[in-house]
């Protein structure tokens, strides 16, 4: 176990993400899509889902592990650029989904190769049985995370 707090897992944890939201971001301007990449994994998630109407904000929520007022603010700037639609659903009136617009599946389209590359050289040099079991211990310490707070 870590006797100094840097060499804690949630230490090297934070760095990690702090550096590969620079590095996200940095591809998407390079890419000509001047998003965040906090916004890039709403994309992302929105993308990926095989509902013709979209997500809720909700679904879009809990993938990310974000509050909904973050999710608000993150789809507020994303319909300003153009990337996102938002429409009432069809069943309830109160829920709103979203949706990418042809901007955004322009967006997608351009940067999807363009995170595999920056996945790969993030990854060389990393087994599979060295990535899969740091997935491991990731997903243990979250769940004993999570009992913590029951």
């Amino acid at each position: 176990m870590p006797r100094r707090f840097e060499e804690g897992l949630g230490y090297l944890i934070h760095h990690l993400m702090y550096a590969m939201r620079q590095a996200l971001a940095r591809q998407c301007r390079e890419n000509g899509c001047d998003i965040t990449a906090e916004e890039l994994a709403v994309l992302m998630i929105i993308s990926e889902c095989e509902a013709e109407l979209g997500l809720t904000q909700t679904q879009i929520a809990e993938t990310l592990a974000k509050d909904k007022a973050v999710i608000t603010r993150l789809l507020n700037n994303l319909s300003k650029e153009g990337l996102v639609l938002r429409a009432p659903d069809t069943d309830d009136r109160r829920v709103v989904r979203a949706r990418l617009s042809e901007k955004g599946d322009e967006a997608i389209v351009r940067l999807r190769p363009v995170l595999a590359k920056l996945l790969a050289q993030v990854h060389d040099g990393i087994s599979d049985e060295a990535f899969l079991a740091t997935k491991d211990v990731l997903q243990r310490l979250l769940l004993n995370i999570k009992l913590i707070n029951k």
